[in-house]
């Protein structure tokens, strides 16, 4: 009688383990950013237009041309935090290439705004832009909810057969 209780609670547990095993994972977006660059434009307390002069780890440093919104000085050297790190919303830059970059923070990034400009000679030629909107999330298949469903009702049967049984080999 024992031994038919350990296999029911096997049964019940595999089951239940096959559900979760079968159900789809959400996709794992690294960097999604949210806002459209007018909102980006919005939120930033600076943004300007420069020369990057040098690229760290964990900073870049602009000469700045312009300034389109913010305190900074024209011909003045700004250091930013960023990471190089595209996947974690960084961006890599490259020496003497020209950017507008917006910043929040004394920080940039891609979703805080970031744009080569044209006519720079070292400037790459594929940028990765952000993405504008977080991407819908992926319709679940019925399939898995089907199997799982069956699976439930196999081993909610294979259990009340097990008491059935119990209850009438204690009688």
């Amino acid at each position: 009688m024992m031994l038919r209780a350990v296999i029911m609670f096997a049964l019940a547990t595999l089951g239940f383990g096959l559900v979760v095993l079968v159900s789809p994972a959400e996709p794992a977006w690294a960097c999604s950013c949210a806002l459209g660059p007018g909102e980006q434009d919005e939120r930033a307390d600076l943004i300007v237009v420069g020369a990057v002069t040098e690229v760290t780890g964990k900073a870049v440093r602009l000469a700045v041309e312009s300034v389109e919104k913010g305190s900074a000085g024209q011909g003045a050297t700004l250091r930013l935090r960023v990471s190089r790190n595209e996947a974690s919303c960084g961006y890599d830059f490259h020496a003497g290439t020209r950017y507008r970059v917006n910043s929040a923070g004394g920080a940039t990034g891609l979703c805080i705004g970031i744009r080569p400009l044209p006519g720079t000679p070292s400037a790459p030629a594929a940028v990765s832009m952000p993405a504008t909107a977080a991407p819908a999330p992926a319709q679940l298949p019925g399939w898995w909810l089907m199997a799982g469903a069956m699976l439930a009702v196999i081993v909610a049967g294979l259990v009340a057969v097990a008491l059935r049984l119990r209850r009438s080999n204690s009688t």
